[in-house]
């Protein structure tokens, strides 16, 4: 498991652990109530061909639920959120707020007699009304193949126990950062909207030369996605950052050098303007 720490203003990552002993207990089932782009990506992670999981969920459209059942061993659809919540002691309760407060009133008494230690994905849902053992994330769609990316706030009186328990199945689909309540939101940019955001970025590239030249698009698009993959595995493995791959890449006077030249003159302006759009700031 891998976990790290968001310190305040410095932004720095620390490392926390990394480590295997950090997962729940085998008898501890996983719920997810709210079988969305979220809550389906992450039963996809958890439960899928590979996996040893036993993941419980409902969804108010039945044929999510089912479809996912088809899709992944692990995955047992239940009639009801209260049949989610009487089974799993950790209930990922991911659905927008005006879906999760209605679910959140309706089986309060069976959430206060369990303690259930519930997750939520939706911002301003007051958690805190309804059981001690809390914790509030901004995930991304990549947990669907392992590689999410997670910000995560736990309730300040969440024991230690318990933030590993939620952290470690969490990890199990990706990494996880831990942050505080306030900073999470812009984190999310970069994590939770990412996915969206860069696929538009690289899958631009790709039309404008496709529809300039004549090219075959998806042939581009292809190329681009494999280009990107590699380049990020590069950097991982290599622990480059990107002056260190333009250092191998481009030659003095070369049309790499000039298009580095370029986005580094206009990318910081657009990047603000992006994220003022994005309501960030």
């Amino acid at each position: 498991m891998v976990c790290f720490f968001l310190q305040g203003d410095e932004n720095r990552f620390l490392l926390e652990w990394e480590k295997d002993g950090c997962k729940p207990e085998d008898d501890m089932n996983i719920g997810v109530i709210g079988l969305g782009r979220l809550g389906g990506a992450l039963v996809r992670g958890l439960a899928g061909k590979h996996s040893e999981d036993s993941v419980y969920g409902y969804n108010r459209t039945q044929s999510k639920a089912l479809v996912l059942e088809k899709q992944c061993p692990g995955f047992r659809s239940c009639g009801s959120a209260a049949g989610v919540l009487e089974l799993c002691d950790i209930v990922f309760l991911w659905m927008k707020p005006a879906d999760a407060a209605p679910v959140l009133d309706a089986h309060a008494g069976l959430i206060a007699a369990r303690r259930t230690l519930l997750v939520s994905c939706a911002p301003n849902v007051p958690l805190r009304d309804y059981t001690p053992r809390w914790a509030e994330c901004l995930p991304n769609v990549n947990m669907a193949v392992g590689k999410g990316v997670t910000v995560i706030h736990h309730a300040p009186a969440l024991s230690e126990r318990d933030r590993m328990h939620v952290e470690g199945i969490l990890a199990r689909v990706g990494t996880v950062y831990a942050s505080s309540a306030g900073d999470m939101l812009f984190y999310s940019a970069l994590c939770s909207c990412g996915p969206a955001l860069y696929a538009t970025m690289a899958e631009m590239l790709a039309d404008v030369l496709a529809a300039r030249r004549g090219y075959d698009r998806e042939l581009c698009r292809r190329m681009v996605r494999e280009t990107v993959l590699g380049t990020m595995i590069l950097q991982e493995g290599e622990g480059a950052d990107a002056a260190e791959v333009v250092h191998r890449v481009a030659h003095p006077g070369g049309s790499t050098e000039g298009g580095v030249k370029h986005l580094a003159a206009v990318l910081p302006g657009m990047y603000e303007d992006m994220l003022k759009a994005m309501k960030k700031w």
